[in-house]
């Protein structure tokens, strides 16, 4: 029995422009996640995804439809939702005067995690992305990279049950890359922890996702695991579903 941890039905957003001018972001989205899944939310710039990701953390209100996270509304129980979730947004602020370790306990500290708890948590952490012998320099001197990697440890520092992740190795080496992606699989493997990935990468998508949905012009027009949707649209690979259903050419549904 599946245990889904993220439904929408008919979720529909739509945002005015001007007196006469209205833009649907979202139309009619309906939608399930189960718990330990990574799943990918693919589109253009402008398809949908983060305003999606941004009514199922409460800052945007549905115009129409329902959504529930970890079973509850979020037009109605968005506080309990959100000490259980975490976003990392490819925008992410850091406070550069701050050490890595700081960085992760000072975050922590805002969820009311105890000390001892706070501290353990922050050296699992370190540890995990690389960043342990750097944890008592200041982020001002890191790199992109380095940075994002005490974004993810941040992200995670809540231990929640869901996570968001908008482009979570974008400005990181090959290197880091990998440790970040390793880290993403044993949340969702060992932890069952729900990874909700937005990338342009579609060979990270692959090699992450268990399933994506393809979000264009506000329509979800896909949902499935890449495996699925290539023999679904008789494609060769999950880029050329992509293109074919957000450009209307090149994929037939077989």
């Amino acid at each position: 029995m599946t245990d889904t941890v993220i439904r929408t039905e008919s979720l529909t957003k739509i945002f005015e422009e001007g007196k006469k001018r209205e833009v649907v972001a979202l139309d009619k989205v309906s939608l399930e996640i189960d718990r330990g899944e990574v799943f990918g939310l693919l589109g253009p710039n402008g398809a949908g995804k983060t305003t999606l990701i941004r009514v199922l953390i409460g800052l945007l209100t549905p115009t129409k439809g329902k959504a529930w996270v970890l079973g509850r509304d979020v037009t109605q129980d968005i506080d309990y939702i959100r000490e259980r979730v975490s976003l990392l947004p490819q925008e992410a602020g850091i406070y550069d005067r701050l050490t890595a370790r700081e960085n992760l306990v000072y975050y922590g500290g805002l969820y009311g995690i105890p000390d001892d708890d706070l501290r353990a948590r922050a050296d699992r952490l370190l540890d995990t992305v690389g960043l342990r012998e750097k944890e008592d320099y200041q982020v001002k001197g890191f790199s992109g990279g380095m940075k994002r990697k005490v974004l993810v440890a941040r992200a995670l520092i809540i231990e929640p049950e869901i996570v968001f992740m908008d482009e979570p190795t974008t400005g990181v080496d090959t290197i880091g890359a990998r440790v970040v992606r390793n880290v993403l699989k044993k949340l969702s493997s060992e932890q069952k922890r729900t990874i909700i990935l937005t990338t342009h990468d579609l060979n990270e998508v692959a090699e992450l996702c268990d399933r994506v949905g393809i979000l264009n012009d506000g329509n979800l027009v896909a949902v499935g695991k890449p495996s699925e949707l290539e023999e679904q649209f008789k494609a060769a690979d999950l880029e050329e579903v992509f293109m074919g259903l957000v450009t209307g050419e090149g994929v037939y549904e077989q």
